[in-house]
């Protein structure tokens, strides 16, 4: 029997959840999940290493590796094929209040609602 998926603690939810691509008509869409879309921010935004991306989200490397390869396949697809890209969904839960190790992180979702 497989084990159940962890919960993917995220830092909060997107304020821009759509893409479109601009000059032709989108033929089709592609969904990017919350835990993909934090994924994405926390290694190519911030710049942080998957070791950091896993102890933040609280997933195993393998993991983040693992959301990391489906979240660049699915923007790749849009990209490509002129789709739209929404955000949404998932297993996540978002954090609710500033952790100590984000304390220091200019981009920490809680650091703008102060």
């Amino acid at each position: 029997m497989a084990r159940p998926q962890k919960s993917r603690c995220i830092c909060s939810k997107p304020k821009i959840t759509s893409f479109a691509p601009q000059g032709c008509v989108a033929d089709g869409s592609v969904n990017l999940t919350y835990d993909e879309y934090e994924v994405i921010r926390i290694l190519d935004f911030l710049k942080m290493t998957q070791e950091e991306c896993a102890a933040k989200m609280d997933i195993s490397r393998p993991t983040v590796t693992r959301i990391y390869d489906s979240a660049r396949q699915k923007i790749a697809d849009a990209m490509v094929h002129g789709r739209s890209l929404t955000i949404s969904g998932g297993d996540v839960v978002v954090c609710e209040k500033m952790k100590p190790e984000c304390a220091g992180m200019l981009y920490c979702c809680h650091r703008q609602q102060e």
